[in-house]
């Protein structure tokens, strides 16, 4: 299935139409930011953007249970770096979300490269690389350990599922086909040096050298 290229202005609809799919009002926030299927989106578009919710859910999920393990331990225990690490990890985390604002607003044109799933790939090499750090720390409670264990492999499975679907004929086709994903390439200069004004002859004929009469 093929999807052509797209006006601009997805959220908003034909003159005296009414809001467009994609406006506010045409649905609830959980749809239009992708945590719901839309139906104005294919389906393995809406795949994408809910496995990006998945791994930030369980980023929060794990930060949750830091807390309660931190509350839960022994005083003698030093546990304060596992609540500041996961704060500290969640900001990290949350590139997903910042991935789905690209996908949702159709603005990975900004990053100025001929195939949007470029950047798509770079920012999920970074989350696959945070999650890893599921893997390590509170090794000292042995239920954190084992649930931050399990929250690393949904993450990563996330992003698996995110590297698989990019690669789909049916996302890459519909990335194509927004206008915002294309990048924005500066005109070019109709003629001459680049940043110089074309040559134009002068008016009248001036600055032409004299021209001898013809002799018998």
């Amino acid at each position: 299935m093929t999807y052509p290229p797209q006006p601009p202005g997805p959220g908003t609809g034909a003159p005296g139409q009414g809001p467009g799919p994609h406006s506010p009002g045409a649905a609830d926030p959980l749809t239009h930011w992708g945590v719901k299927p839309d139906p104005g989106r294919p389906q393995k578009v809406n795949w994408l953007t809910q496995a990006l919710w998945a791994y930030m859910a369980a980023s929060v999920l794990m930060l949750l249970f830091a807390i309660v393990a931190v509350a839960a331990a022994p005083l003698w225990m030093a546990t304060g770096y596992i609540v500041t690490s996961g704060i500290v990890g969640l900001v990290f985390y949350s590139l997903s979300i910042a991935i789905v604002w690209f996908i949702v607003k159709e603005k990975l044109g900004v990053f100025g490269a001929a195939d949007p799933r470029t950047p798509l790939l770079i920012g999920f090499g970074i989350l696959g690389f945070f999650s890893l750090f599921g893997f390590f720390g509170g090794w000292g409670l042995g239920w954190y350990a084992a649930l931050g264990s399990l929250l690393g492999l949904v993450r990563l499975a996330a992003v698996g599922a995110a590297f698989a679907l990019v690669f789909q004929p049916e996302v890459h086709q519909w990335l194509l086909s927004k206008p915002g994903n294309r990048p924005n390439r500066p005109p070019t200069p109709p003629q001459g040096t680049p940043g110089y004004p074309p040559t134009q002859p002068p008016p009248g004929g001036q600055g032409q050298p004299p021209q001898r009469p013809p002799q018998p």
